[in-house]
């Protein structure tokens, strides 16, 4: 049987957060190791993945312009409240698309079936995070690309190699769902969390 194609204790991780706020490199790193975690979904998946380094490549832009100034992802943020809404829209879009996979690996942890098919999991992720905010063309879009999601075994390995990966996301997936919690506050608090559809 071939290995599992996502090996969890490899990654980083999201860090805990410090001083109640969440530093932006640490974040960014964070976000694009869920980036190579999607990456082994498959080569229909590229869309999600553009969309994602797009929105990442944003910030780390906003980011390089000033490390100090920035280096907490709300300062950023609130910083730049009715002066420039180019960071908030990029870690909405972010966030969004960070709380599908989040939510996609809660669903399967939480599968006490342990089910092989996985496409649920992943539409039921989708349609509470991102098919609010996207338009018609682009939920027909998504339903082709999730139809094509591989099966637990093959995202997680067989045996060993898959209890290894669901030990890990027993820290992994709370600390991902605090950052993401964190920063839906924070845009929510701002009036940054805009709802129109794509």
């Amino acid at each position: 049987m071939a290995d599992a194609r996502i090996q969890f204790k490899v990654l980083k991780g999201f860090p805990t957060p410090a001083e109640d706020k969440i530093e932006t490199q640490a974040f960014l790193n964070a976000a694009k190791e869920i980036v190579t975690v999607i990456e082994t979904f498959g080569k229909l998946f590229t869309p999600v993945i553009k969309d994602m380094n797009g929105n990442i490549n944003k910030l780390t832009k906003v980011y390089g312009t000033d490390i100090l100034k920035y280096k907490y992802l709300e300062d950023m943020i609130v910083l730049n409240v009715n002066v420039d809404d180019y960071a908030a829209t990029a870690l909405l879009w972010l966030k969004r698309g960070l709380q599908l996979i989040c939510t996609f690996f809660e669903n399967i942890y939480n599968d006490a079936q342990n089910k092989e098919t996985l496409k649920p999991h992943l539409q039921d992720a989708y349609e509470k995070t991102l098919k609010p905010y996207h338009g018609f063309i682009v939920q027909s879009t998504i339903k082709i690309i999730y139809s094509w999601v591989p099966t637990r075994s093959q995202l997680l390995g067989q045996g060993p190699a898959q209890l290894e990966n669901m030990e890990v996301l027993t820290n992994y997936l709370p600390t991902m769902r605090t950052h993401l919690d964190r920063i839906d506050a924070l845009l929510k608090a701002h009036n940054l969390d805009d709802a129109s559809k794509v």
